[in-house]
Formats: structure tokens, sequence, C-alpha cells
């Protein structure tokens, strides 16, 4: 049996080390150790979405998750099945990024929050054909962005990464682009007219 620490990760990180560790090991048992609420709930849905047992204990401060083979049945509230994903029709996938931080309250949280989905992006196995990055997105492509190296390493994989130039000029950036290249509207309302979209 595989054993993962996971004690002190933030979201997502628990969640993508044990399906590295499935993925790695298939068919093996895998014990986990968190010491959080949220981690040990994202880690059992993870696996019952999977269709694996999982059942969990706590220890003192700290949860172990026991990880098995495929579950024989499903419990109430639980499902075997991804969730659903409707049909692309020969789409790409694009996503639209209008902003430098993801939802409405706290300007610190959103950018967390922001960071941690291109971390999570970077990190699948099924990547989107393009990053569109306008208004304030923009930012997120420029010098000094804590979503830098994700963005690079989609970039590196083969994701096109296309920043508004109009909003460059504005927040005054342009010299400051890190990663991706500067489009036009035109480029990318013919993307965006041809392509699944996202938009964040």
């Amino acid at each position: 049996m595989k054993k993962i620490d996971c004690r002190g990760l933030n979201c997502p990180e628990p969640v993508l080390r044990v399906k590295k560790a499935l993925e790695e090991n298939e068919g093996a048992s895998l014990q986990v150790l968190v010491d959080n609420d949220a981690a040990r709930d994202n880690i059992l849905r993870f696996a019952r979405n999977r269709s694996l047992q999982a059942e969990w204990r706590q220890q003192e401060s700290a949860y172990i998750i026991d990880i098995g083979g495929a579950a024989a049945e499903q419990g109430p509230g639980q499902s075997s099945k991804e969730p659903c994903v409707l049909p692309q029709a020969g789409l790409e996938q694009v996503i639209l990024i209008t902003s430098d931080r993801l939802g409405q309250g706290s300007e610190e949280l959103g950018q967390l929050l922001m960071r941690n989905f291109i971390y999570t992006l970077a990190k699948r196995d099924r990547l989107p054909r393009a990053l569109i990055f306008m208004n304030s997105g923009v930012k997120l492509c420029s010098t000094g962005s804590a979503a830098l190296e994700e963005l690079k390493l989609l970039q590196s994989a083969g994701v096109e990464i296309l920043a508004c130039g109009t909003c460059l000029d504005y927040f005054g950036l342009k010299e400051s682009l890190d990663v991706g290249v500067i489009s036009n509207m035109y480029d990318i309302a013919e993307i965006l007219s041809t392509s699944m979209v996202l938009t964040l």
C-alpha cells in the first residue's frame, strides 16, 4: 500500500497528488493523510467519482483515507460517473479570462483562486486549445504575475496564450508581457466564434 502525506497542503494539491499516485500505481491501494475537512472531502469525492472504494477515519488531528479497488455498489449520494460533459461537436475548448481574479468579493482571495485555477489546469491531461486574456486578465501574463510559471508550462505543452493588445496598452503592460503573444480583436473574435468557450 502506497502512503501519501498531504498534511499542510492547500487545495488543489492533495487531489493532484492522489491523482498522480493512482495513475502511477494502477490497481494498488493508497493511504492518504490530510489535516482538514476540505481536503478529506475532496479526495473522497475524487476517488468515488472514479468508482473506487474510499473510506476515512480520524487519528488525533489528522484524517486517514484508504482508497482501494473498484466500489462494489454505490452508497447514498455517491456516483461512479464523471460529471456530465456536454458534447463538443468537434469544437476545441478555449478559456476566456477577463480578470486577474476569480469571483466577487475579496480581491486577495480572488487572485488566489485564479492562480489555483491556472495551476490546476496546467496539471490536467486534457488541455484547452487556447487561453485568451482580456481586460485586467492580461496582468496574469505580465512580469510579476504569480501565475507565470503555470502559464509557461501550458504554453510549452502547446496551449496558445493570447493577450489583448488594447488591454495591455490600457494598463501600460505591453513591454511587460512575459508569456504568450499580443493579439487583436479580429483574431480573438475568430477563435471565440469557432470554439467551445469557457469564460471566467
